[in-house]
């Protein structure tokens, strides 16, 4: 028991020495926007796997994700780490959906999946990517990831912007009922 308490205690101060060395940690800007009319939201806290939890901005819609590039267990053969972060984008269409009528208000449709895939071999640099998926229920939306582009809040090494936008299959639908001659 002493032993374990005695190893806390080390990785303890090793970790106080970090803090205090001030070491910025590597962190990505996720930006999500909306090409649609109805406001977007982004479902906190999303599926992490070896990330810390993202910080979102009080003042904009951006996340500050952080991958825990010190966590060992996150890397395989011991010199390549693995992470992902993956968030669903809701489009409130109606605006009062989710919360009208009250007794079983209509569900907020669901724009897909936006996610944040890190790869990092020791002494190198980090890869990474920005991928989406299609929601479970389409409902006429889909998500477009771009980037990487610099970052603009000071601290990131790179930003990556999830925009909402109408769906093809949507586009398609709207386009023959805009052509439906009767």
């Amino acid at each position: 028991m002493a032993c374990i308490t005695g190893l806390a205690g080390i990785l303890g101060l090793a970790a106080m020495a970090t803090i205090a060395s001030g070491d910025a940690p590597y962190t990505i800007q996720l930006h999500w926007a909306s090409a649609v009319d109805a406001k977007v939201g982004i479902v906190l806290p999303g599926l992490l796997s070896c990330f810390e939890l993202p910080a979102p901005s009080v003042t904009s819609d951006n996340l500050v994700l952080t991958p825990s590039l010190a966590r060992r267990g996150c890397y395989s053969d011991n010199n390549t780490y693995h992470g992902g972060d993956s968030h669903g984008l809701t489009v409130y269409d109606p605006p009062h959906c989710g919360s009208w009528p009250p007794l079983k208000p209509k569900v907020c449709p669901s724009a897909g999946l936006v996610s944040i895939r890190v790869t990092k071999e020791d002494g190198k640099d980090p890869i990474v990517r920005c991928s989406t998926s299609a929601p479970a229920f389409p409902a006429g939306y889909s998500v477009k990831c771009t980037g990487p582009e610099a970052a603009d809040d000071g601290k990131s090494a790179m930003k990556f912007t999830a925009t909402v936008v109408k769906s093809e299959a949507a586009k398609q639908e709207a386009l023959t009922n805009s052509m439906l001659v009767v």
